[in-house]
């Protein structure tokens, strides 16, 4: 079941770091926003959906209503297996359709180019050029420009920014693919930071604390940009089940019109505005980047791009590797993303933090010498609300 966030107003989507007023003048927003940050909206939504005549603390009490969506402890039979940035095109005919945007790949350079032309397209490959000495586990390999072993490295600026179209990213996943300038979308295209300025005040005089002053830089979407998820409800509540319940089904049980529907609700830190709409794929089609497929895989080896952050316990790579998936012999990773969250207490306002976690953030790309996987998910937490979806492609 698809729902589309259009947002209204600006976002904030608070980072790991400590913003306490006189210490932290400055509070950044992290985009997009995560799985955490979504799941828990969404839950909010259908709970506040489920009985308009109840309060948060009294929905979270029935059974029936927890037993789908989870409580504190659980997220129930609630399963999210897609999250991302989504924009709103028309079609020819003037029907709409939704496009999914994604992180760029972390294994695309710029390097510079050659007859004539000021750069040019490169992809990081794992390779073992003769007469190179590392401390590196003998079944790792390092990783360099295709043709450019022995060449000097490119440097922090040859690093591709911005997002791919799913066409895109279906294009890039494959060794020979050739992107077009299309395929690229600039981050300033899809959004722009919007600083704001404040100063505390004392809550029984009203009047200004010197030296409080903070600025916080939100973000404000271009029109027709929102974010997509598709929700589902597994048949059990047993986090590894695979068996998801048909959308028609999933409707019904959370007690939510059939589509196209929108419900009015809010997003991120100051409970921006936005509309949640249910999407019918079938009036409104959705592109999303389909996976390699096993005659484009033939001859190559797997390459594995994360679609969302992964949480693996053993840093890099996941505590224990699904059935089939052979240990991978490079990852381009650019670093690593905290990722936290908040804990509300429907009884009253207050809450807890949750416990921040360093994640693979998505965009990342792990290289394996095997040819092929069954594998749409890697992640060790967090596998119920879409953490670690990963798109095979080839090297």
């Amino acid at each position: 079941m698809y729902l589309f966030i259009e947002p209204h107003e600006t976002l904030l989507f608070r980072s790991g770091r400590p913003f306490d007023a006189g210490e932290v003048g400055f509070a950044e927003s992290l985009f997009p926003p995560t799985p955490e940050t979504l799941q828990g909206s969404l839950r909010a939504l259908i709970a506040s959906n489920w009985d308009q005549r109840k309060s948060l603390p009294e929905l979270f009490r029935d059974r029936e209503l927890t037993a789908l969506i989870g409580d504190q402890q659980s997220y129930g039979r609630l399963r999210i297996r897609l999250t991302a940035l989504a924009r709103r095109q028309k079609a020819q005919n003037g029907t709409q359709r939704f496009e999914l945007l994604y992180p760029m790949p972390t294994h695309l350079l710029c390097g510079p180019g050659s007859q004539g032309q000021q750069t040019r397209l490169l992809r990081l490959k794992p390779a073992s050029p003769t007469g190179i000495l590392t401390n590196l586990p003998q079944e790792l390999q390092l990783l360099y420009p295709e043709g450019q072993e022995q060449e000097q490295p490119l440097g922090k600026s040859s690093r591709l920014r911005g997002w791919l179209t799913a066409q895109g990213l279906e294009t890039a996943l494959r060794p020979d693919g050739q992107l077009t300038d299309a395929m690229f979308v600039p981050a300033s295209e899809i959004y722009e930071e919007e600083p704001r300025t404040g100063i505390a005040r004392q809550e029984r005089t009203h009047t200004t604390e010197e030296g409080m002053l903070y600025t916080i830089y939100a973000v404000r979407l271009r029109p027709g940009y929102g974010f997509l998820v598709d929700l589902r409800l597994a048949q059990t509540a047993d986090p590894l089940s695979d068996q998801l319940l048909p959308d028609e089904q999933t409707a019904s049980l959370l007690r939510l019109p059939a589509p196209p529907a929108h419900f009015p609700h809010t997003l991120g830190g100051e409970r921006r505005p936005v509309t949640v709409w249910l999407i019918d794929p079938n009036d409104t089609p959705v592109r999303a980047a389909a996976p390699q497929t096993p005659d484009h895989l033939s001859g190559q080896r797997l390459l594995l791009y994360l679609a969302t952050p992964a949480i693996f316990r053993k840093g890099w790579q996941p505590e224990h590797r699904p059935a089939g998936l052979s240990a991978p012999i490079a990852a381009a990773i650019s670093g690593y993303q905290w990722i936290g969250g908040w804990q509300m207490n429907p009884s009253h306002h207050g809450g807890q933090s949750k416990p921040a976690r360093r994640c693979v953030p998505a965009g990342s790309i792990y290289f394996f010498d095997s040819s092929d996987t069954d594998l749409q998910q890697i992640t060790d937490i967090g596998q119920e609300i879409g953490y670690g979806m990963t798109i095979k492609g080839a090297w």
